[in-house]
């Protein structure tokens, strides 16, 4: 038993011991320890957090640098700008035995800016002496491609130009000068621009501009930190900014892609894409870029960009003709075109200029000589003329919708397309001012008020519309009454009336009644027309019926010949939309816009060949590709004997007709037209051609009450004042070979010898020539 006390003993001692070594084991650790934990810890989180958060941020800025990759790229090689639709003027052309006088050719140039000089040193001046004109016109592309530069001497002799020279002496067959801009049409950005290419750009204006703005563009790789610290720097000093440090890619980047907000964040994406830029591009290619977006000025409510459109704003002249002084002058607006204003500030805008001058000369851009002398030179600014836009919108608003129906892409069209057009600067001058003196002329006279007016030329070979007004108001681009006024033509639908009874068995000669007249229609109504002067005149030969513009004759004539066959001769002659049956139409009871009448009266000058109407004759996109060019495709819808002698009744309207007054002012021209007035004097209207011109002249009131003006008080009147700076030409007489001209007796109407009776030499057909009339 006491064995078994003592083993049970041994055995719990242990334990006990055993306990006591558990217990010290797993006792709390001091503070120090604890808080040597906690900092290990700590610092494990923090840089688990550093580490994973830097990661994050470094994924995201990578993210964000490839998001302004992709941005950068995208917006820089596609179409860096909404460019401005260019509309242009026809192309002054010359050729030898032209009909065309010294006097056009120097409205022309002066149109163009061409400086008239002593000697000739460069593109853009011409040179007079005596009867001949030297011209270096300036580079340029056409739609059929560019041509450069070249110089050539026109000599003239009477009232033709007799021959062109080029610059080696030798004869050439042709020349042109490059047209006349007219229109630049903006688009939402309200931004305007010339695109440039870098070579076009003159060298001293790049290397003025880097000098100024950025000595270090070649070297640094889009951010400059010693231009930073440079100008930081100068700040200081100063007190306040005098100094920037972007460099021209860090302005491009902010004027390409970002807004003008000043902020860190701008700043910071400023950089980032000037980086993105400098490490893609080429600096040529950024350069570029600079020169055609800088902005500097504005022209009402439309932003001057680029030094190429900055030189037409401000010098009226290509960037690659400006002086030293000039290109000075737009180096110095770069740093705030609104501060260095020319039109505003001339003083202060001096003075930045001539601290580029000096430093063009520091720098050996110029040399001391030209330094001294463009120091000199006066600040001369072309006047701010209002916008093109408003111009000429009458003819911009017909070239507006044939663009639509040309090249419907709006893409396309914002991407800076080039419009070449028939319009012709010196006639809508002569128009403009022959309605701008007229028509209070004609209210004076005639103690009528509140006229309105719409006239235009076409170019008879091409079918162009060359000039166009329409309205009073011509700088207003409201209603367009040549193209949407549809009024009562009276007489001018006649024409229509003789040429379809001349395609018949009629001539010239032919007897028609001219006796009271009634007309009864299906539901018993009776219309009893009645000549102008309510006189009669019994049997009158159609040529006087015609030239005189008689009703009742032109009535029975239409009776005979059919309605129906002179509503289809209006539409062979161009006319679209129904043309009213009833007989009363025959007098002109048909209503049509001024645009209808010249292509009626155009098919009839074109002698009888039909070609669509148009203003547009090319269009090319931004890159010169070309997208659309207008061939004529004329269509003989005549018998070339019946036009011929229906123009031969047009002519004599104007030498001894209703239009005589013609013939008064221009005894010694042969010119062609017809009058035109409809009831109650509430339109005049006249319709005249010379030999490459079709113009028609409509005058009336738009609430339609009487105008008080027959075709040949009102209407003729403009014709008179339109033609008289413009040097008409003579119809040129092209008799077909089914003429013959024979003599006519006006009492018989029919061929007689010359000196049995009253006679009259026609044209008549050639089968019904009789080479030895008898005297009946």
């Amino acid at each position: 038993m006491s064995d078994k006390k003592r083993t049970t003993g041994a055995k719990s001692k242990p334990k006990k011991t055993t306990r006591k070594s558990s217990k010290s084991k797993t006792s709390s650790p001091s503070f120090k320890q604890r808080l040597s934990l906690f900092k290990t810890k700590l610092l494990s989180t923090l840089w688990s957090l550093f580490w994973k958060g830097g990661l994050a941020v470094c994924c995201a800025v990578a993210l964000y640098v490839i998001y302004l990759d992709s941005k950068v790229s995208k917006q820089f090689e596609g179409n860096k700008w909404q460019l401005p639709v260019q509309v242009y003027a026809r192309a002054m052309t010359f050729h030898p035995d032209q009909y065309l006088s010294e006097q056009e050719v120097i409205w022309e140039l002066e149109r163009l800016n061409y400086s008239r000089v002593n000697r000739i040193k460069r593109t853009g001046q011409y040179l007079v002496q005596g009867r001949t004109i030297t011209v270096y016109r300036r580079a340029f592309e056409f739609y059929e491609g560019e041509e450069q530069a070249s110089e050539f001497t026109l000599n003239f002799a009477g009232k033709k130009l007799a021959s062109i020279v080029n610059n080696g002496g030798r004869r050439i067959p042709t020349a042109r000068l490059e047209p006349v801009q007219i229109a630049r049409i903006g688009n939402e950005t309200n931004q305007d621009r010339e695109f440039v290419p870098l070579d076009k750009f003159p060298n001293v204006l790049k290397q003025a501009l880097l000098v100024v703005e950025d000595r270090n563009f070649y070297e640094h790789h889009g951010v400059s930190l010693w231009s930073i610290m440079r100008a930081l720097y100068s700040n200081i000093r100063a007190g306040r900014t005098v100094q920037g440090g972007s460099t021209l890619t860090q302005q491009l980047a902010k004027n390409f892609y970002l807004t003008r907000e000043r902020s860190l964040i701008r700043k910071v994406n400023e950089a980032f894409i000037a980086l993105i830029l400098d490490y893609r591009y080429s600096k040529d290619e950024i350069l570029e870029a600079y020169l055609n977006e800088v902005y500097l000025g504005q022209a009402y409510n439309q932003g001057v960009h680029g030094m190429g459109l900055a030189s037409e704003f401000y010098f009226a002249k290509p960037v690659d003709e400006l002086e030293f002084d000039q290109v000075a002058l737009l180096v110095a607006m770069v740093k705030g075109p609104s501060f260095y204003n020319p039109r505003r500030y001339p003083e202060r805008t001096m003075e930045r200029r001539d601290l580029v001058l000096r430093l063009m000369a520091e720098n050996g851009i110029i040399t001391t000589t030209e330094y001294r002398s463009a120091l000199k030179r006066q600040i001369e600014i072309q006047p701010l003329k209002e916008s093109m836009l408003q111009s000429y919108p009458g003819y911009l608003e017909l070239v507006n919708r044939e663009l639509k129906n040309l090249v419907p892409n709006e893409d396309v069209v914002h991407a800076g397309v080039r419009i070449f057009t028939y319009f012709e600067l010196q006639k809508q001058s002569a128009m403009e001012e022959a309605i701008t003196s007229g028509l209070p002329y004609l209210e004076r006279r005639f103690n009528t008020s509140g006229l309105e007016v719409a006239m235009l030329s076409v170019n008879t070979q091409r079918s162009g519309v060359s000039a166009l007004v329409a309205g009073r108001q011509m700088r207003f681009s409201g209603f367009n009454r040549v193209l949407d006024t549809k009024r009562s033509v009276g007489s001018l639908v006649k024409p229509a009336i003789y040429l379809t009874a001349l395609q018949q068995d009629y001539n010239l000669g032919t007897l028609v009644d001219d006796s009271p007249l009634q007309v009864t229609n299906a539901a018993g109504k009776t219309w009893a027309p009645e000549n102008f002067d309510h006189k009669f005149r019994g049997q009158v030969p159609l040529y006087r019926a015609f030239s005189e513009s008689l009703n009742i004759p032109a009535v029975n004539l239409g009776l005979d010949v059919g309605v129906h066959e002179v509503a289809n001769t209006i539409t062979e002659l161009g006319v679209e939309g129904d043309i009213p049956t009833y007989p009363s139409m025959l007098l002109g009871a048909v209503e049509l816009s001024s645009f209808d009448v010249a292509q009626m009266y155009t098919t009839m000058a074109a002698n009888g060949r039909y070609s669509e109407l148009t203003s547009i004759s090319a269009i090319t996109d931004a890159t010169g590709r070309m997208l659309y060019k207008h061939r004529p495709e004329q269509t003989q819808r005549f018998d070339p004997a019946s036009v011929y002698m229906t123009k031969y009744g047009l002519k004599r309207v104007t030498k001894s007709g209703t239009g005589k007054r013609l013939n008064k002012h221009f005894p010694a021209i042969q010119l062609a037209g017809k009058t035109g007035t409809s009831n109650d004097l509430r339109d005049s209207w006249f319709a005249g051609f010379d030999h490459n011109t079709v113009t028609v002249t409509w005058i009336g009131r738009d609430d339609n009450k009487p105008a008080k003006l027959t075709g040949g008080r009102g209407a003729l009147e403009l014709y008179i004042r339109y033609l008289k700076p413009l040097n008409p030409q003579a119809i040129a007489d092209d008799r077909p070979e089914g003429i013959r001209w024979a003599f006519v007796n006006k009492q018989t109407g029919k061929q007689a010898a010359p000196h049995c009776g009253p006679t009259i030499q026609l044209p008549l057909r050639a089968e019904l020539f009789d080479p030895k009339p008898k005297c009946n």
